[in-house]
Formats: structure tokens, sequence, C-alpha cells
């Protein structure tokens, strides 16, 4: 079993991003799961969706278990502000988003403030511009059709997720909320259309997490720190 030293939650102001893969058979670890989660994982017919299942609960898990001293195996999340996980017990401060592509986990940690991550696997050869006009705004469309970079799709794709994800929103429901800008330098801003909370609340983290997979992460938090911690 992967052991986890225990961790002090994170200072304010601060974020932890775990990483691992979930090609390690390491994380195999059944007994971990609660009987909601077998009840899913059995359900599950997929041989690659199961483990995939199985090692992103396993890691959620363990990692969270070296913040609350609680063991993994006793962990109850429960339905927070707009259906988000939090854990029963632990720090009230506590505060964690999860988000998992391919092979790749992370688990972004913080105390107190909202936090939302977003990972995807940049896919070559896909309609990039029928998926911008469905989910995307007209502006944000536009800068599609006019890209030939795979990645500027799955950029801004992770950029608004981590951004829905951290107020607790429903996916679909926020996505046209919230419209990505692009910079002469290439670089990605975000901006709320509706205008319901100030943008420079917000710390924003964006990179290329692995080899051909994007990642972006949202904190309210002027001017963040944000530390990486590794399990690969």
């Amino acid at each position: 079993m992967i052991r986890i030293s225990e961790q002090a939650l994170p200072a304010n102001g601060t974020v932890h991003i775990w990483s691992l893969s979930l090609d390690d058979p390491a994380l195999d670890l059944p007994e971990l799961l609660s009987d909601d989660e077998i009840t899913r994982f059995a359900g599950l017919s997929h041989h690659k969706a199961r483990s995939r299942f199985l090692r992103t609960r396993s890691a959620l898990r363990l990692i969270l278990e070296s913040y609350v001293r609680c063991p993994a195996n006793e962990l109850t999340f429960i339905p927070g502000e707009n259906g988000k996980p939090e854990l029963a017990t632990g720090p009230p401060k506590l505060r964690f988003n999860l988000s998992h592509s391919g092979h790749c986990f992370l688990l972004s940690v913080a105390a107190e403030s909202d936090i939302g991550i977003d990972i995807e696997q940049i896919q070559a050869n896909r309609d990039y511009a029928a998926l911008a006009r469905r989910f995307f705004t007209e502006e944000e469309s536009s800068l599609i059709d006019s890209s030939d970079n795979d990645s500027l799709f799955y950029r801004m794709w992770v950029l608004k997720e981590a951004a829905v994800k951290a107020r607790g929103m429903k996916l679909l429901a926020g996505l046209d909320r919230f419209e990505c800008l692009l910079s002469e330098k290439g670089d990605l801003k975000i901006r709320d259309k509706l205008g319901c909370a100030n943008d420079s609340d917000w710390s924003v983290r964006q990179w290329q997490a692995h080899e051909k997979f994007v990642a972006s992460v949202m904190f309210k938090c002027p001017a963040a720190q944000f530390i990486d911690i590794s399990l690969r």
C-alpha cells in the first residue's frame, strides 16, 4: 500500500496539488471503499473503467487521510453546497477538488477558500469547432475556428471547468457563464460574464500536467501559492 505521511492543512493562500498515475497497481485497494463505492465499482463492466474508478477513490481516500487523521476506509463524503463533495468529519476548513483523465490524477487541497481543478487529455483530430459552437461563447468559438492548435480547445475547457467546479456549479449550467480571453502573448484569462464576483479575487494556474495533458486550477485567493506533491 502507498504510505503518505501526515500533512498539515495548507496555510491560508496556499494550495497543495497532488498528482499520481492511475496505472499504479499499488492503488488497487478495494478494502478502502465504502459500500456505495463498492456498488458503483461492481456496476462498471469495462475493465479499464473499473480499474480507474478503484484507483481514483483509493488515492483520494489515502491523501485525505493524511490531513484528517482518520482511517481512509472510514472517511465519509457528503454533498455540500450545490452538491460539491465534502468530508462529513475532519477540519471544517478543509477544501478539496478532484479531477482525472486517462492515467493522470490530480487533487487540490486548500483551507477555507473555494477551489476547482480540471485535467484533460488532448485528443487529436476531433471537430473542435463543432464542440466549441455547442459549449462555448461566440467569441471563444471564433478563437477556436482561427486556431490550428489542438491544445487551445482543451486549455479553454479545463480553465472553464475549473471555474465552474470552484463555485460548485453544474458543468453544463456554468460553461456559458465564464468566458476565456486570449492575450496577444497567447495567455488565457477568464472572466465571469455575470459579474457576480471580482475576477481579481481568484488565482489561476494553467500548466501542461503531462505529455498530451493540460490542467488548470482556480482558487479564491489573490496571489495564491501552489505547491506540487507528486506520488509518481
